[in-house]
């Protein structure tokens, strides 16, 4: 009998979990979307529609250009989008990492340091030192044979940076 309800008991729970899953809304719209989720860092599974629409993509190339990307003519330079308070953002990736959230450890890298041994008052530690996975939050400098922090790089309150991205709207 206990074997009974508790076989019941999970297929009841089961079927429950199935329902909301199914109750749970999906949006084809960016703007809805965003309207919908608040603040995101990028699309979920609650965004089902596809690639970027146009109307994202105008923030950064002509009506030219888009045409030209959808017909295999330029390289498509990837753009991203987001949610932050209901609206969208977007940002040209431009084939670098500035649409992610930069690296915002203080910590200098060894391969920081072994170039600051080499080249001690670079004015500049290069990004194949670096590294260019992600974009770092600061510009490096050797200061003798350390690596300082010379410019911390502006971020908004989600972690990004702020210049890379705008606001968005259809037209």
């Amino acid at each position: 009998m206990r074997g009974t309800f508790l076989v019941a008991s999970c297929l009841m729970v089961f079927a429950g979990g199935t329902v909301a899953l199914a109750q749970t809304p999906s949006f084809t719209d960016p703007q809805a979307y965003c309207r919908a989720v608040g603040t995101i860092d990028g699309p979920d599974q609650r965004f089902t529609g596809t690639g970027v629409p146009d109307w994202i993509r105008a923030a950064f190339f002509t009506p030219d250009q888009i045409a030209a990307i959808k017909a295999g003519r330029q390289p498509d330079y990837g753009v991203a989008w987001r949610c932050v308070g209901g609206e969208v953002l977007a940002c040209q990736n431009a084939q670098t990492p500035s649409c992610m959230k930069p690296d915002i450890d203080r910590t200098p890298t060894p391969a920081m340091s072994e170039f600051c041994r080499r080249d001690s008052n670079s004015p500049v530690i290069p990004r194949v030192v670096t590294g260019t996975a992600r974009m770092l939050a600061y510009d490096w400098v050797c200061r003798g044979p350390e690596p300082t922090i010379a410019k911390e790089t502006p971020l908004d309150a989600q972690g990004f940076v702020a210049a890379d991205w705008k606001r968005v709207n259809p037209k």
